[in-house]
């Protein structure tokens, strides 16, 4: 699709959209209804080999109060583990280092603006979002595209009622830590952002543009989303976030393929040093061929939904 063409609300949109959604929604760094039934699985995995065993479970980064408490078996896998383990160890950064690290990576440092890096037309479209959101445009002059989006993906889902700090992993983190339980990153909030730093110019003003253009879809996307995770269904969240991203082969490389093959030698050095450990990561990482899940099952673990 050129950067150019007009942003229908089809099908091939809303595909689009949930595979750039899977990426920011996973990159918005900053749960079991009640009622499910006992028929139900979480999104979580028991990964065995022949001496040791740890937990291995999807996250969604945006909950709301409603879908606490967490699945039983999330809480007790956590009880039952020595130590946490999360794609950025949140217990370990302050608010101030973290905010240092962002900008280091999201402002412009050649004098130059968002207008200049995008398109006329992809940067009406920002501004209206922008507008929408009662937020002048040019209070983001300096940001570049990846880290426009994400902000207008973050005030979205914060207008739905979804909050960060009720995200699976932070609650975790939260729970870990009263507990005097150890936390560990996979990656650090650097390496991670510089993924996203590291797009061409066209593909932030294609994440923008996307972004921006199908916002509106959100709220009906997210609850999917989220619904889908609540009852452990691998297959829906395995649609609802990677189907999309046959629409940008090499993102889907860069931000999940690659990443999830640098994480496969730390899970197995921790299966082979004792195990007791719970490992949290977003939830499009698990699902799918290329995912941890089946990563794992080729190198000939034992992994069951629990």
């Amino acid at each position: 699709m050129k950067i150019t063409e007009k942003v229908s609300i089809n099908g091939a949109a809303r595909r689009r959209l949930r595979g750039l959604l899977a990426l920011a929604v996973c990159f918005a760094w900053s749960a079991a209804a009640h009622g499910i039934g006992a028929q139900e699985k979480s999104f979580l995995w028991k990964v065995s080999s022949d001496t040791s065993g740890i937990y291995l479970l999807g996250s969604i980064h945006y909950l709301k109060k409603e879908n606490f408490p967490l699945n039983k078996a999330i809480l007790d896998a956590l009880n039952s583990s020595k130590r946490l383990v999360l794609e950025i160890d949140l217990n370990s950064a302050t608010p101030d280092v973290a905010q240092k690290v962002t900008l280091s990576k999201a402002v412009y440092r050649d004098g130059t603006t968002l207008e200049q890096n995008v398109s006329p037309e992809t940067y009406r479209l920002a501004r209206q979002a922008a507008a929408q959101f009662g937020i002048d445009i040019q209070v983001m002059k300096a940001m570049k595209p990846w880290f426009v989006a994400l902000t207008m993906i973050v005030i979205k889902l914060q207008q739905l009622g979804l909050d960060a700090n009720l995200g699976v992993d932070k609650y975790l983190a939260e729970r870990a830590k009263q507990s005097g339980k150890p936390t560990g990153g996979l990656e650090t909030l650097e390496s991670q952002l510089g993924l996203l730093d590291q797009l061409s110019k066209r593909d932030q003003e294609l994440m923008l543009r996307e972004i921006v253009g199908e916002l509106e879809l959100l709220d009906k996307n997210i609850d999917q989303i989220v619904q889908a995770w609540l009852k452990g269904d691998s297959a829906s969240i395995e649609s609802l976030l990677l189907a999309g991203m046959n629409e940008y082969p090499d993102l889907h490389q860069k931000m999940i393929v690659e990443r999830n093959r640098r994480w496969l030698p730390q899970l197995e050095k921790m299966l082979a040093g004792g195990g007791g450990v719970m490992v949290v990561v977003g939830a499009a990482h698990l699902v799918g061929k290329d995912g941890v899940v089946e990563m794992l099952k080729a190198r000939g673990y034992k992994v069951e939904q629990r």
